[in-house]
Order: C-alpha cells, then sequence, then structure tokens
C-alpha cells in the first residue's frame, strides 16, 4: 500500500511539475480566418523607367520573400482628359484604346504580365489622385460620379478583355483616401463614394466580368464610406473584401471594419490591410527615413502587422515594395521612400538593394500562405507578440512573434490538438542577424522549449 501510494505521488508530482513548466500553448482546435494573401504595394509607373530592375525586385519579393499579394498604386484618376461621350453606360472605345495603349497604362499591363509570368494573380488595381479637370480635380463634382464610375470601369474591361496576351487581377480600388482631403484622392462625399462604388459593380455585372471585384473603402479615416459600401447591395453582389490603411502601433481601422462586417447581412466578407507599416518619416515627400532599422522601424512593423492579424484580417499589403516616384501630393513628382526595396539613384533607378524589413518579413511571407488558418497561440509571457498559423490540408505549423524583452525569454510550448511533431525549424531575425536560421527545436510527447534571443523576431516551423 505505502508503495502505491509513494508510486501515486510520485506521479501527480512529475505531472505537475511538466504542466506547471509550460508558459505557453498552441491550440489546434481554436481556429480563426483563413489567411488570403500577404503581399506589399508597389508602383507600375517604374516599369517604363527601368523594367529590368524592376523585375529583379518583384522577383525577390515573390520568390525570395515570399509575397502572394500585390496592390498597384499609380496616379493620378484622370486619364480620361475629356469625356469620351455623354453616356457613362457607353464605353467609346476608339477613345480608350488610345488611352490604355499609350506608356501611361502600358506599365500597368506589363507590370501585371509579368506577375502573372511568376504566378501571381492575386492583384489589386489602385488608382491614386486627383481626377481629371472636368471631373473635378482634387474635388469630385456633384454629378460626375457615374463618369468617374465608367472610367475605372473601362480600364478594368480593357486589361481583362482587350488588352492581348491576356492578363490577370483580381480587384479594384476605385478610391484611395478620400477622407484625406483630396491629397491621394478627389475628395467626395459619402454619397457620392457609395454611388461610384454602385455604378462600378453595375458595369462589372453587365460586362460579365466575373473575375474582379471591388474592395474598399481604403480610407485613412471616415466610418461613414464603410457604411455605404455595406448597406448597398448592388455594391455587395461585387464586393468580397473591405480594405483599409493603418500606420503604426493601432488596430482601430482593422477592428472597426471586422466589427462592421460582423454586424451585417454580410458577415462572410473579409478585411484586408491593404496598406500597413510602421510610421516612416517624411517618407512620402521624397526624404529618408531617419532610421530604417530593426529596433526603431523594421521589427515594429513586424508587429504592428502580427496584431493586425491576430484581430481577424485576412491579408496584409505594406506600404510599400520598392522605393518609386509619385504625383504625389497634388500633381508634383517626388519620391515614395517607404521601401522594403530602396532605391540607389532616384536620377538613374537602376539598383536596388534589401533593407531590413526584407528579411524580418520573410519570417512571416516565407511560410505563411493562402490557405492557412490562424490557430490560437497564447502565453504568460510579458513582452512577446505571437501569432500562430496551420496549413489545414498537410498540418503544418507556423509559429512566429516579437520578443520586445531586452533579455532572452524561454518560451516553453505546448502543442495542443495538433498532430505528432517531432520537431521545428528556427529563424530569427534582429539587428545583427538576418533570417538565420538556428539549430532545430526537439519536441517531446507535444511539448518544446526554446530560447527566444533579446529584441528579435522568430518563427518556429514544423517539418
Amino acid at each position: 500500500m505505502r508503495k502505491l501510494l509513494y508510486g501515486t505521488i510520485i506521479v501527480i508530482f512529475v505531472l505537475w511539475n511538466t504542466v506547471s513548466a509550460q508558459n505557453s500553448t498552441v491550440d489546434g482546435t481554436k481556429r480563426y480566418q483563413t489567411i488570403h494573401g500577404l503581399g506589399v504595394n508597389i508602383n507600375p509607373q517604374s516599369w517604363n523607367v527601368n523594367p529590368g530592375a524592376v523585375k529583379e525586385v518583384i522577383d525577390s519579393l515573390v520568390k525570395g520573400m515570399g509575397c502572394t499579394s500585390f496592390r498597384l498604386m499609380f496616379d493620378d484618376s484622370d486619364w480620361e482628359v475629356v469625356n469620351d461621350n455623354n453616356d457613362p453606360n457607353i464605353y467609346n472605345w476608339t477613345y480608350y484604346d488610345s488611352v490604355y495603349s499609350s506608356p501611361r497604362f502600358t506599365c500597368v499591363w506589363n507590370t501585371i504580365e509579368y506577375l502573372n509570368s511568376i504566378g501571381i494573380t492575386d492583384i489589386t488595381l489602385s488608382p491614386d489622385g486627383a481626377a481629371t479637370a472636368w471631373m473635378g480635380g482634387t474635388k469630385l463634382n456633384q454629378g460626375a460620379e457615374a463618369e468617374y464610375a465608367e472610367m475605372m470601369a473601362s480600364m478594368v474591361y480593357y486589361g481583362i478583355n482587350r488588352r492581348k496576351p491576356a492578363i490577370h487581377f483580381t480587384m479594384l480600388s476605385p478610391v484611395n483616401e478620400t477622407g484625406c482631403f483630396g491629397l491621394e484622392s478627389p475628395a467626395m462625399t459619402t454619397n457620392q463614394f457609395g454611388s461610384i462604388f454602385s455604378n462600378i459593380a453595375t458595369h462589372l455585372i453587365n460586362d460579365r466580368i466575373t473575375g474582379v471585384t471591388l474592395i474598399g473603402p481604403d480610407d485613412c479615416y471616415n466610418s461613414f464610406n464603410i457604411q455605404a459600401l455595406i448597406t448597398n447591395s448592388n455594391t455587395m453582389l461585387k464586393l468580397t473584401h473591405f480594405g483599409g490603411h493603418e500606420y503604426g502601433n493601432n488596430t482601430s481601422r482593422s477592428e472597426e471594419l471586422i466589427y462592421a462586417v460582423r454586424n451585417s447581412d454580410y458577415p462572410d466578407r473579409e478585411v484586408i490591410m491593404t496598406e500597413v507599416n510602421a510610421i516612416c518619416n517624411g517618407c512620402d515627400g521624397g526624404e529618408y527615413n531617419a532610421d530604417y532599422g530593426f529596433n526603431n522601424y523594421a521589427g515594429q512593423a513586424y508587429k504592428y502587422v502580427l496584431r493586425h492579424l491576430n484581430v481577424g484580417v485576412t491579408g496584409i499589403q505594406i506600404w510599400e515594395g520598392y522605393d518609386s516616384r509619385y504625383h504625389h501630393p497634388n500633381r508634383y513628382l517626388t519620391w515614395s521612400m517607404w521601401g522594403i526595396f530602396a532605391v540607389n539613384d532616384t536620377l538613374h533607378p537602376d539598383v536596388y538593394s534589401k533593407r531590413p524589413h526584407y528579411y524580418v518579413f520573410k519570417q512571416l511571407y516565407n511560410f505563411v500562405k493562402p490557405g492557412f488558418k490562424r490557430i490560437d497561440f497564447s502565453t504568460t509571457l510579458s513582452g512577446l507578440t505571437l501569432s500562430a498559423f496551420i496549413n489545414p490540408a498537410s498540418g503544418k505549423i507556423v509559429l512566429t512573434g516579437k520578443n520586445d524583452s531586452d533579455s532572452e525569454q524561454s518560451i516553453d510550448g505546448y502543442l495542443k490538438n495538433l498532430s505528432l511533431i517531432s520537431s521545428l525549424e528556427f529563424y530569427y531575425t534582429d539587428a545583427t542577424h538576418n533570417f538565420f536560421r538556428g539549430p532545430d527545436v526537439n519536441v517531446k510527447n507535444q511539448k518544446f522549449s526554446k530560447l527566444i534571443p533579446p529584441l528579435s523576431v522568430f518563427t518556429l516551423v514544423s517539418k
């Protein structure tokens, strides 16, 4: 009896000690959103300056960093310089063919064609900037909504049906940040905004374009624009994703969009953060950020992106893929210096070099692909931002996070309700290591222990 009692006490002690040692749990039964895509914004206008250099950068973004989603931002929204005709429901192809075959648009089509050639079709077209003068320029004229919508719809129709060879893209964002006082699109009322989307939806339906949907509001703020979309049944026939922009350590925009979706008649719709990053001071005006390094910029951006994913967004598009030149704001040429790839010389942009963002976001983009689902990853440790994902088809898991502590932290993890795993590959990036692969981590009885370097981004991946 004493031996039995002693043995029971030992077992209880061992079990208690084992359980108490675990400070983090990954739970495969708690599954959340399905990932649509992870990618970047790029400016196709750079293609006309140096297509060879742009191809090399795109190759690195796709094949090296792991991007699967691209948003093409180009300006201005003023290509219909004169009205094509007096009927916004009928395209004048004699006029539009001349517009869309010009260098202004061949850069867009050629960029898409190249992306398609390397397997990318998750592409959004997002014109930016002022409208043509007869529509109102930086402030859309009342009554110009149908003409603006026709202009946008004609671009989609040409790209899908008239441009040869055929190209493939999936979304149109027809209005970019209208809440920013006409700097990035014509300023317009909420009613005008809603009317434009509804008119474009009608065009896409009547034109039998099934492979392209709308995304919006893509605004810096303005909650009313969300409602102008989600309460319009015609618009919602062609809108499957809501897009939002957020810079800095805030998830209010993604939370607002997700709340609107979940409390609407369309709870199946998804939210993508179509512009997101840490704040890059002066970078819109052609100035370099004071510090592009890991600690003050790239690592912080990674943490912010994980927070958006943990809120429930299905996609991320970082602003932006490479330094490029825009008519921003209000039609004067300037360089945007937010790029994951830095341009070597704005006068001769033929060589680009990787900034720390490349290696940092490779920690996520290289492993988490469309179709993965986010799963629960909880911890009692402080100073950690964590996310976990699973490939439902293979059972492969990806655990990633940011350690904000200036000391090592030991994640003593339990892989709960997941298929048996024997080891995890380990990668990390910090101020002195770029996507460095450390020793594999052994997993025994679904438990593992790993010291995470201080001030680092890390990823653990099952084999």
